[in-house]
């Protein structure tokens, strides 16, 4: 089964950075505070979050967790999250960026494995399901990963970054299943080349840290 190529950003992303025209106007995420939530979010919270779609990427994403909540699943593992954006990313016009869609993917048992994805249209303000049946097998569980860097600080470190973006509208968040062990990693590019952008760290490489670089 073929998994979605990168996924997508936070409701309001840089709706808070309206008015910045250039990266000179952008600040550089430091990695901080978690910028995912945990899984002890509980199904109370639920109701505060459906409207929400300013707050961020990671209330985004509990808002996914708590849409498993309510389905009825509880016992499942996050495998990726993907943020889109309006347009591709680029250092020209990285600050003039937003999300309009983020998508999260569950693993979980229900008479068999099932791969459940759940997308937020953040224009029209709509949660939408999707679950199809089948192993989600080329990323291990977030469920317990450290992440401190959030989409936006990603976004932020990308300005200063002297390297090459690759073609992309979306970046992703996984924890790739690779031999080598490695921290949770943002990914932006295509089917050809992407960059890993560590979400505890902060370091950015052109290869994807769970193999060994050639």
């Amino acid at each position: 089964m073929k998994k979605f190529l990168f996924f997508m950003l936070a409701a309001v992303l840089l709706g808070m950075t309206a008015g910045m025209t250039s990266c000179e106007s952008c600040g550089k995420g430091e990695p901080g505070e978690p910028a995912v939530y945990d899984n002890t979010v509980t199904p109370g919270d639920y109701d505060g979050l459906v409207q929400d779609f300013t707050a961020g990427v990671a209330h985004i994403q509990a808002l996914h967790r708590q849409t498993m909540y309510s389905m009825g699943v509880t016992d499942y593992e996050w495998r990726n999250s993907e943020v889109l954006f309006n347009d591709t990313i680029s250092f020209e016009d990285i600050c003039e960026l937003y999300v309009v869609d983020i998508t999260d993917v569950f693993q979980y048992f229900d008479n068999g494995p099932k791969v459940q994805f759940i997308s937020s249209d953040i224009e029209k303000g709509t949660v939408i399901p999707h679950p199809v049946p089948g192993v989600w097998i080329e990323d291990a569980s977030l469920n317990d990963a450290q992440i401190k860097l959030s989409a936006e600080d990603v976004l932020f470190r990308l300005c200063e970054w002297d390297g090459i973006i690759p073609p992309a509208v979306s970046m992703s968040l996984r924890l790739p299943v690779g031999p080598v062990e490695c921290n949770a990693q943002w990914v932006i590019g295509n089917v050809y080349d992407a960059i890993f952008v560590d979400a505890v760290t902060g370091e950015i490489t052109d290869w994807c840290p769970a193999f060994p670089r050639n």
